[in-house]
């Protein structure tokens, strides 16, 4: 019997009418293989007296869960399935039932490109709210393709991105794919400017070496508009985008912040956002480590 009164601990990946949920599933169901963890499918129904309350889904919901069952056991047939409704507010009952989770796994946009209201609502949420990294997955993801490529991670020299490139680096040894740590300069005007971006990348990655001995590390300084540069340098090369993003605002773009946003709205593989706290949180761990490794 399913037990429900257990929180969610592996994967969570939010199900519902929008196309792209499916291809979230598929990497959900993939990372939830990787992980040794099982996936919890979710759908949001509208509130009611038992809000982020876990239920058995039933009607139309539950169709549209086996779907996703149906969906997930075919990329990894040996991860745990639980499926289950929750109502709430979309964002914050996905947040809820993630709260104990490694990951919160959302389809991120509509085939043409955009995010639509409802669907940036509830991605603006979880970027700003979740208690663990958020993966945003487009509908236009290729799963035949994204066996191969780098997990790409912005560095832009705050504290929680010191926390993006902890993430990013356990994402990137597990996966055994290069690691690509890039920050984006406004404009190249000196070699003394190139040099101090690259002593940032230095510095963000030195946490990595000890805890991930194998893994391949890329430092690349690029110029210009930071998502226009992030996401050039992504095309046909990365298989994860690994931001962190900023504050609490009130709107959509200012919680999703302006290079998050575009990345999101316009990257063709996964992007993992790391919440502010969560990001703090990775920061504070790999500061721990090499604290004892010192």
């Amino acid at each position: 019997m399913i037990d429900r009164t257990e929180p969610a601990t592996g994967v969570v990946a939010g199900v519902g009418g929008n196309p792209a949920t499916l291809r979230a599933v598929r990497w959900a169901a993939r990372e939830a293989d990787r992980r040794h963890v099982s996936l919890d499918l979710v759908q949001v129904l509208p509130p009611s007296h038992h809000d982020h309350v876990l239920q058995a889904p039933h009607g139309r919901a539950r169709a549209l869960l086996e779907q996703g069952r149906h969906v997930a056991a075919a990329s990894a047939p040996d991860v745990p399935v639980r499926l289950s409704v929750v109502s709430g507010v979309a964002g914050p009952a996905l947040v809820h039932v993630a709260e104990r989770a490694e990951l919160l796994v959302l389809g991120s946009r509509t085939a043409a490109g955009d995010l639509d209201l409802t669907v940036g609502r509830i991605v603006a949420h979880a970027i700003g709210h979740a208690r663990c990294p958020v993966v945003l997955v487009p509908q236009i993801w290729d799963p035949d393709a994204a066996h191969s490529g780098n997990v790409l991670v912005h560095v832009d020299g705050s504290d929680e991105a010191v926390g993006a490139v902890a993430f990013a680096a356990a994402v990137a040894d597990r996966w055994k794919a290069p690691l690509e740590a890039v920050v984006v300069g406004a404009r190249r005007s000196s070699e003394t400017e190139e040099q101090t971006h690259r002593q940032r990348l230095t510095d963000a990655l030195a946490g990595t070496t000890d805890r991930h001995p194998h893994l391949e590390r890329h430092e690349t300084v690029l110029w210009g508009n930071a998502a226009e540069a992030i996401l050039q340098e992504s095309r046909g090369r990365a298989r994860l985008i690994v931001l962190c993003s900023r504050g609490h605002g009130a709107l959509t773009a200012s919680l999703l912040g302006a290079t998050t946003q575009t990345v999101v709205r316009m990257a063709s593989c996964p992007t993992a956002v790391l919440p502010p706290e969560v990001a703090k949180a990775w920061a504070s761990r790999e500061a721990g480590r090499v604290k004892e490794g010192a």
